[in-house]
């Protein structure tokens, strides 16, 4: 039976802070399919207060927190806050970019814009916390429901709303942290802000508290990639310790202004344990990521050798490497020993979908609930064109940069895979464009021609033709089912990377950072480490060329924007790279690769680290009086309420 029990909660409609939406619909899945785990048919309505009755209703609110995040006004914002600012994105030339997000992407920053709106991320918290709210309430009223049964629930639960948190402060820098449930047009919503240090600590201690609760698996494919598991709560942690620790690092406090009551409306706003003091270290924190990461990995590795003992006992294997772990395809057996290879691992990741690499991504079945924000932003599919975001030409169309450069002139060099799986390359009009359509392809292939291994992605320029063979399926306008990847093992291998960048002792420290960055970098580039390359020397990786600090952060970066491109996150790289250094300078260096000019303004309009940081959005800032504007975005006394106004 695929449904049980469908229902939908009637919720009054809440006001202040955000306006939270009045209906929460949500249903019990078996999670055997993407189509088991979306589709929602509400059968009856009945108001909240005769709601938490027993453990389906319980069920029911914990799968709404899921569907929320996969709504348009949720993952807009995903890859918009974590995109649009940043040195992947400009504007398509059919300018299917709105005034808006142009102006955004050339640093000109409005209060007003739309997407400043935090409300959906909001929205998602609240049912969380009604979740946290009433579990141990259906423990009481449900005979079958016990405590152990509610503890891997609260923890998906509080996991949820860690997320989304982290997508909050990471965005806006100080934001309202809320764990009431808001239920009624009576609640008084007026919620300040707190300090990012704030937030990153509750968000931690939240985190740690529930890992021992959360679930190892659910028993299927889907549901273990498609809700909280162990592994994705340390995968989150590591990523929310790594954001600290760069926080603690530049000891920059972005808004510190606030804590002398010089952005605050009101001094009664500023609560105590809002300040620029830690009793964390940035060392230990990076340590933390790095533990936490080890424990994804060891996890990884325990799955594999459970499925080496499950479907290869009679063959005698060595233990896998660390490179099996990113390995897309089944093994074969060669004398007597399990040999794994990548392949095309872009089909399994982003064709498919819940790949053996996956930890935790939002899951879309293609028809009840398609995956059309990603067409709307990156790659229209019904008209086969740009949508509003393309790749900047100047950094995407040489690939003769050496990857073995500090700070690449190109994202990608002429061995890289992630090219094309990425990107189209578009001319019309004289015009060249390179369209985002990672997220919209359900496969790709690309050798060289009558090779098995792509050798050279470059153009020939007299013919405009490719060196290389491609083939490739785009998904239907009907059925986008491409589910959005929150966290993947590379991510996990990359995050790892750069805490050992910043705290390496020895060059020994040093290898082992680079070691998990030329996994990641050689998936990608098989013909860069093949027998077969005469030029392997200079398009593969060397290690004696990173063997500082500051050359294998860099190394990091330059890794992580080819493996993530347009998956929400490079803009998050970037002010943590900021943070870090406690100014924007290097951060803006990079930057600017994009802009073919006015590159001194740009760098002028973002010279303040805190200009890195979204402004409040002037409704939320007229609907709660205790809410105070990034002084950077202040644009007049309504929208940028930055005084001391008691």
């Amino acid at each position: 039976m695929k449904y049980n029990n469908k229902v939908t909660m009637k919720i009054k409609k809440a006001i202040g802070l955000a306006v939270l939406p009045a209906i929460l619909s949500a249903s019990v899945f078996t999670f055997t399919s993407c189509e088991d785990y979306l589709t929602i048919t509400p059968t009856n309505y009945i108001v909240e207060e005769e709601f938490w009755q027993d453990k389906n209703d319980l069920s029911n609110a914990l799968f709404g927190c899921y569907k929320s995040m996969t709504e348009k006004d949720f993952l807009n914002r995903v890859i918009y806050w974590g995109e649009m600012r940043s040195d992947n994105c400009d504007r398509a030339l059919e300018l299917g970019s709105s005034a808006d997000e142009t102006n955004i992407m050339n640093a000109n920053i409005l209060p007003t814009y739309k997407i400043y709106d935090w409300t959906p991320m909001y929205k998602t918290i609240n049912y969380c916390n009604k979740v946290i709210k009433h579990g141990d309430e259906v423990v009481n009223v449900d005979e079958s429901f016990s405590e152990e049964n509610w503890k891997p629930m609260y923890a998906e639960a509080v996991a949820l709303r860690a997320l989304c948190y982290f997508y909050l402060v990471r965005s806006f820098g100080e934001i309202p942290y809320i764990t009431d449930d808001i239920n009624n047009n009576s609640q008084q919503l007026s919620y300040p802000q707190r300090t990012q240090l704030v937030v990153l600590d509750s968000i931690i201690s939240d985190l740690e508290s529930i890992k021992p609760m959360a679930m190892t698996e659910y028993g299927n494919v889907v549901a273990n990639r498609g809700r909280i598991t162990k592994k994705a709560v340390y995968a989150l942690l590591a990523d929310v310790y790594l954001w600290r620790a760069s926080y603690l690092q530049g000891n920059c406090h972005p808004f510190v202004n606030r804590l002398k009551n010089e952005y605050a409306p009101n001094p009664s706003v500023i609560n105590s344990d809002d300040n620029v003091i830690s009793e964390h270290s940035a060392s230990a924190d990076y340590k933390k990521c790095i533990d936490n990461c080890d424990t994804v990995i060891l996890m990884c590795y325990n799955e594999l050798e459970k499925t080496i003992k499950r479907k290869y006992s009679n063959v005698v294997t060595t233990k896998p490497e660390l490179a099996d772990l990113l390995a897309q395809h089944e093994p074969s057996t060669e004398l007597g020993t399990l040999v794994f290879g990548s392949g095309n691992a872009f089909n399994k990741i982003f064709g498919k979908g819940n790949s053996d690499e996956s930890i935790f991504e939002i899951q879309f079945d293609g028809r009840t609930y398609g995956n059309d924000m990603t067409t709307e932003i990156f790659w229209n599919l019904k008209d086969s064109k740009a949508a509003k975001l393309t790749a900047p030409k100047n950094l995407f169309e040489d690939v003769s940069a050496n990857p073995n450069s500090e700070v690449p002139s190109a994202v990608f060099t002429k061995t890289d895979y992630r090219r094309w799986e990425s990107l189209n390359r578009l001319d019309e009009d004289g015009q060249t464009e390179y369209n985002y359509t990672k997220l919209s392809k359900t496969s790709y292939t690309q050798t060289s021609a009558g090779k098995s291994l792509l050798t050279d992605n470059t153009l020939q320029r007299n013919s405009g033709t490719l060196k290389f063979n491609h083939d490739y399926d785009f998904r239907s306008t009907g059925n986008n089912d491409a589910n959005f990847i929150v966290y993947r093992l590379s991510e996990v291998f990359l995050m790892k990377a750069e805490a050992l960048s910043q705290i390496a002792t020895s060059e020994a420290d040093l290898m082992n950072a680079f070691t998990y960055v030329k996994e990641v970098f050689k998936r990608s580039n098989p013909y860069a480490y093949s027998k077969a390359n005469t030029a392997a020397a200079s398009d593969s990786l060397k290690t004696s060329l990173f063997m500082s600090q500051q050359k294998m952060e860099h190394l990091v970066m330059a890794e992580r924007q080819r493996e993530f491109l347009c998956e929400g996150k490079r803009w998050f790289d970037l002010v943590r790279y900021a943070q870090r250094r406690g100014d924007t300078k290097d951060m803006l260096t990079l930057l600017v690769r994009k802009y073919s000019g006015n590159q001194k303004a740009i760098q002028a309009k973002l010279a303040d680290i805190q200009s890195l940081f979204s402004p409040v959005y002037d409704n939320e800032l007229k609907a709660n009086y205790l809410l105070y504007q990034n002084g950077v975005w202040k644009t007049s006394s309504t929208t940028g309420r930055t005084d001391n106004r008691k």
